[in-house]
Parts: structure tokens; sequence; C-alpha cells
């Protein structure tokens, strides 16, 4: 039996390459592609790898999976998508089949009038080239978020978080386009397939009553987002534009809740094998701890204090605004993945220090670092001075705190920078 989780260095985004199936007939998934040049530095390499290891002359991907829209997820899989559909247009072969693809584009499946939307934002609210986020408006948020009371470090955060899923509005817009030409050509299933309604036309991908899907094997539930959330979302967005007009104004207080921009996170479990040779992987996008929390329980499978999976994927980084410490005492994991180069701080030695504590000194298990520690404390230390925000290797360093919990006996094993798989099966990934 195959399963692994292959994290891929992707900046301050994630990029995540999932095998399962059998050494034999092994099967792939991509889970997010990062943010912009992660597809070229990165993903490319790696498929165009598999595919000269495997012998054949296309590389089927079984499912590619956007967890929502922030750039710094979905800009990889818009340049795959995009490179496929060229040669589609050109009448070449392409070297990656993509069969499936679960993207929340709002504007298509909710029929919502985002597109409108969309084209009347004033030019100062959304990139205007690759997902970069706003410059303006991530000022406004700030000085909107900091009137408030919040800190200075979250409310950059946030104010990133939101300028860039405004930002990301265009490129979800072409993602969606692109695979329509490929469906439109039978190179793809219907969008979020098996998640239609009854004519078969697409629908989110989100918890509810579903069981869970089998995609080539492998079982996913999907445990979030909350259809009730994105319809709050939605009805707030809605609330705003009719009270107030289209304004810069209206845009920021529709979004300024710091819970909204990552609300709409893919969450899902996935798990494959049976008997002793069972093992889950647990999927949370940029998800809200909490939510994450209420999806596991709403689907049943946290039914007491704890629930155990082999592979956690951290939320949004390992950022501490997403999470708390009890997260960790009700999801305890046999791997802990953190994405993240430090840029926003991210992961934040304060999740670290949560999750470590939480663990204690008797267990044993694994935390997956996409760069090394020199790497993130480098960038964290960067990213607090350009914002003003005192430094302490002390107090802030990730080096120190982490050399010193093994020195108190804390038994985590540290993978940092190291682009091999997560291996769950009794069969490794064969290229």
């Amino acid at each position: 039996m195959l399963l692994a989780l292959e994290p891929l260095p992707a900046s301050e985004g994630d990029c995540l390459l999932l095998h399962w199936g059998t050494a034999a007939a092994p099967k792939l998934a991509v889970i997010d592609g990062g943010p912009s040049g992660t597809y070229k530095k990165q993903l490319r390499k790696r498929l165009l790898a598999y595919l000269a290891a495997s012998g054949k002359t296309t590389l089927p991907i079984e499912l590619v999976m956007v967890s929502h829209i922030d750039g710094d997820h979905i800009l990889g899989i818009k340049d795959l998508f995009a490179e496929v559909r060229e040669e589609v247009d050109a009448g070449k072969k392409s070297a990656f089949q993509l069969k499936r693809l679960w993207h929340n584009t709002f504007n298509d499946v909710l029929d919502d009038g985002i597109d409108k939307y969309y084209k009347q934002l004033p030019a100062s609210l959304v990139a205007a080239v690759g997902g970069a986020p706003s410059a303006a408006l991530q000022g406004k948020l700030k000085a909107e978020l900091a009137a408030k009371g919040v800190a200075a470090d979250e409310a950059a955060e946030v104010s990133h978080d939101v300028a860039s899923m405004l930002a990301s509005q265009a490129d979800g817009r072409e993602l969606r386009n692109d695979h329509r030409v490929l469906f439109d050509a039978n190179r793809t299933a219907t969008l979020n397939s098996p998640f239609v309604d009854k004519n078969g036309k697409p629908t989110l991908v989100t918890a509810g009553p579903k069981a869970a899907v089998t995609v080539a094997d492998l079982s996913i539930l999907v445990v979030g987002p909350l259809a009730d959330d994105i319809q709050a979302l939605q009805t707030e967005f809605d609330k705003y534009i009719k009270a107030k007009g289209l304004t810069a104004d209206a845009v920021v207080a529709a979004y300024a809740d710091k819970s909204v921009p990552n609300l709409s996170s893919i969450v899902c479990l996935a798990t494959f094998g049976s008997g002793a040779h069972k093992a889950s992987i647990l999927f949370t996008g940029d998800a809200r701890g909490d939510k994450v929390i209420e999806g596991l329980k709403g689907a049943g499978v946290l039914k007491g204090a704890t629930l155990k999976v082999d592979v956690l994927k951290v939320p949004h980084h390992g950022s501490s605004r997403n999470v708390e410490e009890g997260f960790f005492d009700q999801i305890v994991a046999r791997h802990y993945v953190f994405s993240g180069n430090g840029k926003y701080g991210n992961p934040d030695r304060e999740t670290l220090e949560w999750l470590t504590h939480s663990r204690g000194k008797g267990n044993d298990y694994t935390i997956t670092l996409t760069y090394t520690v020199d790497e993130i404390d480098k960038t964290r230390k960067a990213y607090c001075e350009a914002h003003g925000t005192p430094w302490s290797a002390a107090r802030d360093s990730l080096a120190p705190f982490l050399k010193q919990r093994r020195a108190d006996g804390y038994k985590f094993e540290l993978r940092e920078g190291d682009p091999s798989p997560i291996e769950l099966g009794d069969e490794q990934v064969p290229w």
C-alpha cells in the first residue's frame, strides 16, 4: 500500500503532492500550487520528473484541488491549467492529464454576481498582474483594524489576506475559464465532480450530510467549508453592496472581520488502505482552527476528545491567529507539516510552542518545515523589522526555542527544508 504526502517549497504558500495506490500503479493529486513562480521553479519540474520515471507519454493527475483563491495557493494551479490549455489550443498532446478540478469559484457555482462586483471594483483595490495584492487596500485595512485595537502584526497579516482574496478573484476566473476549455475538449471532468446538483451542474465543495467521496480509490471526506458560513459570507457582502454602494469603504467594511478571508478553505480528510495499513491525512488550507474542529465534529469523525491522524497540514502556514493551543489537543498527528518560508511571520513560534507543549515529552512525532529553520528565521526577522515590530532572537526566533525543547527531552523529529515524501504505507513513491 502506497500513501505519501510530498510538501514542496512554495515560498509563503502551499504546494502539496499526494501519492497513493501501489508502487506498481501509483496515483497522484496536486493540492494547491503556491504563489507566482512556484509552478516553474518547483511543481512543473517535479511533475515532469514523475512523467519521465513512469515511462509514459502523459502523466495522469487524478485530482487538482485549490483549497481557496488566495494567490499563495492558486497561482501555481492557474499556471498549470494555462499551460495545458495552450497545448490543447495548439492541437498538441499535453504532458499532463488533469482529470478533475476542485475549485470553489463562487460566481459560476453560486451564480451570485461576483463577476458583476469584481468588474466594478476600483482599480486601486485589485491586482494589475499576477494576483499581487493592492498596497492601497492593505494600507486602508491596516488603518481600519488598528482603529479597532488590532495589534500591528495581526493587522498586517489580515490586510494581506483580504487584499489577496480580492486580487485573486481574477486568477480564479482565469482558472475557471481554462478548465471550461479543457472540459469542452473532453480533457477533464465537470468542475468539482462529483459535487454536482441533480441537473449535473457544479456545486461548491462544502461540508454537509454527504458521505465521503471516492477519487481513484482514495476516500475524501470534506469537512469544510461549512455551507452556512459560505452563505453568510455572501449575504454579508451583498448587504454592504446594497446599503453603501460598491466603494472602497464598503469592501473594507465587508471584509474587515479577520475571520472572513479563510472561511472558504476546503478542509478534507483523505484516507487510504484498510486495517493496519489504513492511513489518513487532514488537509486544512488556511481554515480557522475552530472551523476545522466544528467541521470534524459535524461530520462525525471527531466524536470524543481527540481525533488521531497520520498527517496534519497545519492551518495557514502555522499562523497563531488561525489556531489556539487546544487545537493540538483535539487533533493529534504522527506528522505535522508547516508550509511557509517566514514571510508574514509564518510559521509563528507561538504555534510551535502550543504544539510541542500539547504533545509533551513522552511522544514521538515529526515536524516538517518546507524551509530550514535558519531560512525561516531570517525571513521572519526581516518581516518584523520592516513592519516596525521589535525582534528578539531569544523571544522570537525558532532556532533557540526548538533547540531548547530538544534539550528538555521533547522527542519530536525535525525535518527542515526536506523535499522527500512523508511515507505512510509499506511501499514507497517509486520515483
